[in-house]
């Protein structure tokens, strides 16, 4: 496949899971149709796009450290094309402000007012502009100073993510939190971070609950998957979502302020854990891409679970 048609059908395959696409469900392998999203965090860094790609090298994260391992990785022999990061790269850390409408439009559609999900969204892109400066270049210009193609697929990762937990939790309003945690235990990516001691949690409007890791028989209520969107939210829609009937929210990371603020605001919240969901987005993608003939090569933080 070329380094091209990789991005492309990345983009493709994100906006066929985009919760602003109507919700609608397309097959992965029936894209071509498809109006695709501009996804500003998910870009082609490096690399010449008509380059045939045979082996590819994914990880959650990448920098110059990870280039360097790369690069002597080829050189004892491994064959390795290029490599795709899902978090993402120079341009793409700057611009990621521009794909935080995708939670405006979740809070809107679970009941949030929509003047004040307007309002919350503005503030939140406001302050990761002003909060977006720093050096996000360096494994940008590693990549070109060692010959490396490099891209990053971020949002449109995240949003096979979301798909994924709204298929997996969808009808079960009336399990339990206990039974919901032991959904999100057995899924294999879930249970690989956890043997490295990356457990999901679950956080209960109790904190003593949060702290001892109680078992909890409340029923899993009304919920909301937050999968993507590029950023954490901010602490004041926790309010809204209480208020707007939400028992449970299904995430995959919080701040620490986020976490205090689902906590008075009396939600739960069950964390599945930030490189176990990326890897199941970043999974089912490269399942795509071994059916079309691409080797992957796991790297830094990336869970490897066939499912095809």
């Amino acid at each position: 496949m070329k380094w091209i048609d990789i991005y492309k059908n990345a983009l493709k395959i994100g906006s066929s899971y985009d919760i602003r696409n109507n919700e609608k469900i397309i097959n992965k392998n029936e894209i071509s149709n498809l109006d695709v999203f501009d996804y500003a965090d998910s870009l082609i860094i490096n690399g010449n796009y008509d380059k045939e790609i045979n082996n590819l090298y994914v990880a959650i994260d990448v920098d110059t450290s990870e280039l360097i391992l790369v690069k002597e990785l080829i050189k004892n022999g491994f064959a390795i094309d290029g490599v795709l990061s899902h978090h993402p790269i120079g341009k793409g850390c700057y611009l990621i402000h521009e794909v935080i409408d995708i939670q405006r439009y979740n809070w809107i559609k679970f009941g949030v007012n929509k003047k004040i999900a307007n309002k919350l969204h503005f503030n939140l892109v406001w302050e990761e502009k002003i909060e977006s400066g720093g050096n996000h270049i360096s494994a940008q210009n590693c990549a070109k100073y060692l010959d490396i193609p490099l891209m990053c697929i971020h949002t449109p990762i995240d949003n096979i993510v979301q798909k994924f937990f709204e298929d997996l939790f969808i009808h079960k309003n009336e399990i339990t939190l206990n039974e919901a945690m032991d959904i999100v235990n057995n899924i294999p990516e879930c249970k690989m971070a956890s043997d490295n001691g990356d457990k999901p949690f679950l956080v209960s409007n109790n904190k003593e609950e949060t702290v001892n890791n109680k078992k909890n028989n409340l029923k899993l209520g009304r919920f909301l998957i937050d999968m993507t969107g590029g950023v954490d939210p901010p602490d004041e829609i926790f309010y809204y979502l209480k208020k707007a009937g939400i028992d449970t929210i299904i995430g995959m990371h919080y701040n620490l302020d986020n976490i205090k603020s689902i906590i008075k605001n009396e939600l739960n919240a069950i964390i599945c854990g930030h490189m176990a969901c990326d890897s199941i987005g970043v999974n089912i993608f490269c399942d795509y891409l071994e059916n079309n003939g691409v080797n992957i090569i796991s790297g830094a933080g990336f869970y490897r679970f066939k499912r095809y």
